[in-house]
């Protein structure tokens, strides 16, 4: 641990490091009309400027100016990289009332965040994410942060203090107790996917959570790809979008994949669905909510399916989702799958009968293979 630094000790940037700071601050990100001065900083002296909202940019921007006069501990692999400094961005609703002592918290929590490389001798980038375990206010249900490149422009995330010394900038995103356990699960790509341009980059305490606080136990959701229908105003029914979860939940009824209480509770149903009587996909949607979850199935039955139904696994890996593209470019062929038809959602358009539960098995028949191997 680093012992703390005096006053007259600080690191601070040079004076024309810091003009060239500021001047990166005002022309991408907006003209400084307020800042906040730590007082009685210790190690680094981190300022906050404020950047009102504006008619282009309906938000408050708030950018550290300090963190970055301390180079960061960054590993060597990375020594090429110019990884050593960087400043945080953190945008606020344009309703922000800075005099309320209960709006506090994002200046506590940038100076939190931008001290942390010193405190702990380690470093932070792109994708890097701190969980504090409890919300970082009483005001908020955050209680993570995730850093990405700072989302004003490509130009916005690099400040060049010389040839080989350059500031980084990155956005911070604060996270809900569902959405950081997504992010350590997944990754940082894959649950910035689930937010909309707007939510990752505007820090609302108000908006809802772009992850399921269930999230661990939903496979699957009909909801999820029916949005897709509207979004994009396919031309084919909603009920489609249940197709492949619902030829997913056929096989594990019939491997004996789901529990006894699940099979005992909906056996009229489930005899139904054997003899063709009911679509299964309607008693996806109108009996479960239209999610496949984890605890309808046996221990085996969640062992398979988060070894294969993965929607976040990479190219080379086999899984249920690539397996249902797969089956789509096959059952329509490379042209017309790739056709402004279907706008890249050509699974949707398949259509379901006993013929597409057939090839739906085969695929899942060879994954479960693999996985009893």
């Amino acid at each position: 641990m680093s012992k703390k630094k005096k006053q007259d000790e600080l690191e601070l940037y040079t004076q024309e490091q810091q003009e060239l700071l500021d001047n990166h601050i005002e022309k991408y990100f907006g003209e400084i009309n307020n800042f906040y001065q730590e007082t009685n900083p210790e190690d680094v002296r981190i300022d906050i400027y404020v950047i009102p909202p504006t008619i282009e940019k309906r938000f408050y921007t708030l950018v550290t100016a300090g963190m970055g006069a301390h180079k960061m501990n960054v590993p060597k692999i990375y020594a090429d990289e110019k990884l050593e400094r960087s400043e945080l961005v953190l945008c606020l609703p344009p309703n922000w009332n800075f005099e309320d002592e209960n709006c506090g918290w994002p200046l506590h929590l940038l100076k939190m965040i931008a001290k942390l490389p010193i405190e702990k001798e380690s470093w932070l980038s792109w994708g890097h994410s701190i969980d504090y375990g409890d919300p970082v206010s009483d005001e908020t249900q955050f209680c993570a942060v995730m850093l990405i490149d700072s989302m004003f422009s490509i130009e916005s995330t690099v400040c060049k203090l010389s040839d080989d010394d350059e500031v980084n900038f990155y956005q911070i995103v604060p996270l809900y107790r569902s959405e950081i356990d997504f992010k350590i699960k997944n990754g940082a790509n894959n649950l910035i996917r689930e937010f909309s341009k707007n939510s990752l980059m505007i820090a609302d305490p108000d908006r809802s959570p772009v992850i399921d606080e269930n999230f661990a136990n939903i496979i699957d959701s009909y909801e999820n790809h029916a949005q897709k229908v509207d979004d994009k105003e396919l031309d084919t029914l909603d009920i489609n979008a249940a197709n492949h979860i619902a030829a997913f939940l056929k096989w594990c009824i019939t491997h004996k994949m789901i529990n006894e209480e699940f099979k005992n509770y909906f056996s009229e149903e489930i005899a139904d669905i054997k003899s063709g009587k009911f679509d299964i996909r309607r008693f996806l949607i109108n009996n479960l909510g239209g999610e496949l979850t984890k605890d309808i199935l046996t221990d085996e039955g969640v062992k398979f399916a988060e070894f294969y139904y993965d929607f976040y696994s990479g190219d080379d890996v086999d899984c249920y989702p690539g397996d249902v593209d797969k089956m789509a470019l096959k059952y329509f062929g490379r042209e017309r799958y790739e056709s402004d038809e279907f706008h890249d959602e050509a699974y949707l358009f398949v259509p379901f009968d006993d013929n597409y539960i057939k090839n739906m098995y085969k695929y899942i028949n060879k994954a479960y293979k693999k996985f009893r191997s």
